[in-house]
């Protein structure tokens, strides 16, 4: 809904990069809104998904770091 919002009143772009980069750099977005909105099954929200990941950088970092890292950003849903 927000995503919606914000693209039809011209304030965010309605690509996956866009939105991925917008995550990102807003960091009072609550995390479980964004981990669900890349967790929904739908093509855009996939693609935010991707985009949100390539955008990050893992190097020297050991496997816990980086888990760490990827997971500051979102909540993760569970089934």
């Amino acid at each position: 809904k927000g995503i919606e919002i914000l693209s039809s009143s011209g304030h965010l772009n309605k690509e996956p990069h866009a939105i991925a980069a917008w995550f990102h750099n807003q960091p009072n977005l609550d995390k479980k809104a964004i981990g669900e909105y890349m967790g929904e099954p739908d093509e855009l929200n996939k693609a935010v998904l991707y985009a949100y990941v390539d955008m990050m950088s893992f190097a020297n970092m050991t496997i816990d770091e980086a888990l760490r890292h990827f997971l500051a950003g979102f909540w993760l849903p569970g089934e």
